[in-house]
């Protein structure tokens, strides 16, 4: 899902995937002026565990 401004700039952008061994992905990016300025990526497993990585002034993941 992308999130835009009244001017039609991209402000934030979700995904969530889901991979073969049942890992739900979720990645949450912000933009400043077209550029990624924050992003944020958690991963839960099939126990329910989460592991979060938080990314400044970049992007890890497409």
């Amino acid at each position: 899902m992308k999130t835009f401004d009244n001017n039609g700039k991209l402000l934030n952008e979700m995904t969530t995937s889901y991979t073969s061994d049942g890992k739900v992905v979720n990645v949450n990016t912000v933009y400043n002026n077209g550029r990624a300025t924050f992003q944020n990526i958690s991963v839960r497993d099939n126990d329910g565990k989460v592991t979060v990585e938080n990314i400044i002034n970049g992007k890890l993941l497409p």
